[in-house]
């Protein structure tokens, strides 16, 4: 497989800052715009998180199956960056309108999420098996996997500050629809920054992931090809590493999601006089030190290795986070303590896409199968499936300690806030770091697979063209 060239090394991520961008607006403010913008009760906001995030979850799988089983003419990948964006934008714009009463006004956010999710789980899908179809260089691999998760820590780093901002001026330009309509603009804002990052992706990758071209009926390499259900089901039930990395990045991420938009509610409780300014200050300190961590998880790699760097990423997090919950009032101490606790982390999420990639390639070594759509979909699905348990969290958190938009902040509801915010996600966080535990596969292992597929692939071309 030929190398990266320099357009790829250098703007390869940038499709994750669009995309971050955007879906940024829904992680961190999507259920604020629920209770105290569209003012929908709490009840229905936990309905609407957890419908919606069931749908999404399955159509994360769904997304990976569809990557798998198509190659389309601008490629098996790449064709996916240039399809589905467009509808993104029409279908996500939706979930941040408040039409009619309550409910049609729910059942309108509820179908603009579906299926905007679902068109993107299929491009974002696609944009991250295409790392696999770029190169096979572990150090390359881990490159691009860092700039990936440098891209996404970009557009999150830009949204967390300037969303509030944007949501306010939007709504004071507005004669009418006030703040709804401040998120309604910002929303499409940031589809349309995922549309250009995506075709950036698009137009850099041009003479990779080409078309595949079309074997014969019945001749040896059709057989190679094609990937039944079945197969996609091997590739992970017989995958320990990737059983051990869909767990840990599963709970990770609920802790990790969960600080992101426990944020709000923290700095509406906790400073009162300028929330947004808080929101802003805090979030933006996340999202550097995700970024910086990113940045050198590529360093980390060379010197611990995946497993290993990933590792000390997740703890160091976990070690700076708790004591944040002593220092709520103090939004100095947390913004400082958050931003080292997310350069750790940056550096384990900065290698997610590189643990995923390396369990499709064992995927592959073992069945013979090409199933690295669908592997990839397995790591939209740990995200999903975070987000719903994140919403479950926050909602059933709030009901717990009794917040009520606009309510007085009494000392019970300062401290319930201050955990919720800090304790709750740690624990997440540090318990995802017992299934990686078990994960067994070493970088130079993964290496030696890769160029054992492609010995294979190169043997069945030649018998078939025999």
């Amino acid at each position: 497989m030929k190398r990266i060239n320099s357009k790829i090394k250098n703007f390869f991520g940038l499709g994750d800052a669009g995309f971050s961008f955007m879906t940024t607006i829904e992680t961190s403010f999507f259920l604020v715009f629920l209770t105290d913008v569209a003012q929908l009760p709490i009840a229905w906001a936990a309905i609407i998180s957890t419908v919606t995030g069931i749908f999404d979850t399955v159509s994360a799988i769904v997304a990976g199956v569809i990557v798998d089983k198509c190659n389309l003419k601008h490629g098996k990948y790449r064709s996916w960056l240039l399809y589905g964006p467009p509808f993104v934008i029409v279908f996500f714009v939706l979930q941040f309108t408040k039409i009619g009463a309550d409910m049609s006004a729910a059942v309108i956010i509820c179908i603009g999420f579906i299926i905007s999710h679902f068109i993107w789980n299929i491009a974002w899908t696609a944009n991250r098996s295409l790392v696999g179809a770029l190169t096979d260089e572990p150090t390359e691999r881990a490159h691009l996997s860092g700039r990936i998760s440098a891209g996404s820590s970009i557009g999150k780093l830009f949204a967390s500050k300037l969303v509030p901002l944007l949501i306010a001026a939007f709504a004071a330009m507005l004669s009418s629809g006030g703040e709804v309509g401040g998120y309604t603009c910002v929303a499409l804002l940031g589809a349309v920054l995922m549309l250009i990052g995506y075709y950036t992706h698009y137009g850099i990758t041009a003479g990779y992931d080409l078309p595949q071209p079309k074997a014969e009926a019945g001749s040896t390499q059709q057989s190679a090809d094609k990937v039944s259900v079945m197969d996609m089901l091997k590739g992970v039930f017989a995958n320990p590493p990737l059983v051990a990395t869909v767990f840990c990045d599963f709970i990770r991420l609920i802790g990790y999601y969960a600080l992101m938009a426990f944020v709000a509610y923290f700095s509406k409780v906790i400073f009162p006089d300028n929330p947004n300014a808080a929101t802003g200050n805090i979030l933006l300190a996340f999202n550097l030190g995700t970024l910086a961590g990113s940045l050198l998880s590529k360093h980390a790699v060379a010197k611990f290795g995946t497993k290993t760097a990933t590792l000390i990423g997740m703890a160091g997090c976990v070690i700076f986070t708790v004591p944040a919950y002593f220092f709520a009032s103090n939004q100095i101490a947390i913004i400082v303590l958050i931003f080292i606790s997310q350069v750790f982390f940056g550096i384990a999420y900065g290698l997610t896409t590189s643990l995923y990639t390396s369990c499709a390639t064992y995927s592959e070594y073992k069945t013979g199968k090409n199933t690295k759509g669908f592997i990839m979909g397995l790591c939209s699905f740990s995200i999903k499936m975070s987000i719903v348990i994140r919403g479950i969290v926050i909602t059933s958190g709030l009901g717990i300690i009794g917040y009520v938009a606009g309510g007085a902040a009494t000392p019970e509801l300062t401290q319930g806030i201050s955990v919720m915010c800090f304790i709750v996600p740690a624990i997440f966080i540090a318990v995802g770091i017992i299934p990686l535990l078990f994960y067994r596969l070493k970088d130079e292992d993964v290496m030696a697979m890769d160029g054992e597929i492609a010995n294979r692939r190169k043997a069945v071309q030649e018998g078939s063209e025999a």
